[in-house]
């Protein structure tokens, strides 16, 4: 089966997923029609396995994700993320990774890259990293920033053991409201018509953060002045219709 196929079961399990899961709260998709049809890279800001189960549940079209190898441990989300064509991350193989995500923008599939690695969902600080960044420039793309967020206190921690007894924590969420915010794209032109070098990725990263934060504090602003409204909103339910990323 092609890899748009196995993005259809993975689709298919994200789908019924998310909607019981959480009520998806969508702003920015004003941006993405200015995107379709060029190179393009998504920026996230979160690593987690389930945030790409439900991307998938949000994107109508198969997107390729470079994920890094820990998720790829569990034996479902390794065959689905391999068979769709994830690209997974390792210690030693990240040129062959980035090579192999510019030659998927280049054919038009979105990419989608994290912001930052594991550890964030688990309260533990990460910078920025340069990766995606790195990949768009190479590829001539336009970057994406989406900001993901759940509410406070809505994050669950869990843990599961491989087949060798060795943990693995994850994260979940449930019963939650799940904001996606597609923020204004950097076009190529405007950011990588020439020579960078890491400090140049660098800013840019730390200024996708900056974005990211702010827009935080921007949502937790109007769950506070508006909560006695936020409180009638249904946790359930994903997404109404999806998008094209």
């Amino acid at each position: 089966m092609s890899r748009a196929t196995y993005f259809k079961l993975l689709k298919l399990y994200g789908d019924p997923w998310s909607r019981h899961h959480c009520k998806v709260i969508l702003s920015g998709e004003e941006h993405l029609a200015s995107l379709r049809g060029r190179n393009r890279v998504y920026i996230v800001s979160h690593p987690t396995t389930w945030d790409l189960v439900l991307l998938a549940h949000i994107s109508r079209d198969p997107f390729c994700v470079v994920v890094a190898e820990g998720p790829f441990a569990h034996p479902l989300v390794n065959w689905l993320f391999t068979s769709a064509g994830f690209l997974k991350l390792g210690a030693s193989n990240s040129e062959e990774v980035i090579a192999q995500a510019c030659r998927r923008i280049k054919e038009k599939v979105p990419l989608v890259y994290s912001l930052k690695g594991w550890g964030v969902d688990f309260g533990e600080e990460v910078r920025p990293r340069t990766g995606g960044i790195r990949i768009g420039h190479y590829a001539k793309a336009d970057i994406c920033p989406v900001h993901l967020m759940i509410e406070e206190g809505k994050r669950i921690h869990k843990e599961y053991r491989d087949v060798h007894g060795n943990r693995h924590p994850f994260t979940v969420f449930d019963d939650t409201l799940y904001f996606v915010t597609f923020c204004a794209p950097l076009r190529y032109p405007d950011y990588g018509d020439g020579p960078m070098s890491y400090e140049d990725y660098k800013k840019i990263a730390d200024a996708i953060e900056g974005t990211f934060v702010e827009n935080q504090r921007r949502i937790e602003r109007g769950l506070a002045e508006r909560a006695d409204w936020w409180r009638s909103v249904p946790r359930r339910g994903g997404l109404a219709r999806p998008v094209v990323l």
